[in-house]
């Protein structure tokens, strides 16, 4: 009798312990860090040579900028193949990438610890003419620019998309998992940007 009542005390304690950390919510247990939600954001019109389109992981939408380069309320901007992150020579926020040279998604649970690297300034395609193309020196990330490789030897001109898997902090210095797929609309014209992406709302690392 006397081990029955034993085993009894220890499985009450037991069930007691369980119920106590079953009633603990995520809120209330700091140990516990939420992923950011997938999200895929198709068509961005990118087209222009003119100008670029500015983008908010917070907002989930396209931005209006008028000065990029003292404006935190954008993260990444869009310009034909493109890409500048509002960190660097490009802007006033912490955004910078790191390529992970990885195409699998699932691939990729956590940001990487180091690797970044800030927008620098660089030569892009500021139009398109008969005779040629107008060039000029402007900010961008060179490390996400490499998503779309573009061959212009013999018209018309040859996309390949690399697929790679990017990990970039935000202006404010939250991750962002992001994977651009496509640089072409439903119909075929090159210059829309479709990406997916997770932004860690919580700052947390882990994806």
């Amino acid at each position: 009798m006397k081990i029955i009542k034993m085993k009894t005390k220890i499985f009450s304690v037991l069930a007691a312990g369980l119920m106590v950390l079953s009633s603990c919510s995520d809120d209330e247990n700091p140990y516990v860090q939420t992923t950011g939600e997938i999200k895929n954001y198709t068509f961005l019109d990118a087209r222009a040579y003119s100008d670029w389109v500015y983008f908010s992981f917070e907002q989930g939408e396209i931005v209006e900028v008028a000065d990029f380069q003292n404006d935190l309320n954008w993260d990444i901007a869009f310009h034909r193949g493109d890409i500048r992150l509002n960190g660097g020579k490009s802007g006033e926020g912490l955004g910078e990438a790191v390529n992970t040279y990885t195409t699998d998604w699932n691939a990729v649970s956590a940001a990487p610890s180091s690797g970044y690297v800030k927008d620098e300034i660089g030569i892009i395609t500021i139009a398109f003419i008969g005779t040629g193309v107008i060039e000029e020196d402007q900010p961008f990330s060179q490390t996400m620019s490499t998503w779309l490789t573009v061959d212009t030897t013999t018209p018309p001109p040859v996309y390949t998309l690399n697929n790679w898997i990017y990990v970039l902090k935000t202006a404010d210095g939250k991750f962002v998992k992001i994977q651009i797929y496509d640089n072409k609309n439903e119909t075929g014209n090159a210059g829309y940007v479709s990406f997916k992406y997770q932004y860690n709302t919580d700052g947390g690392s882990d994806f």
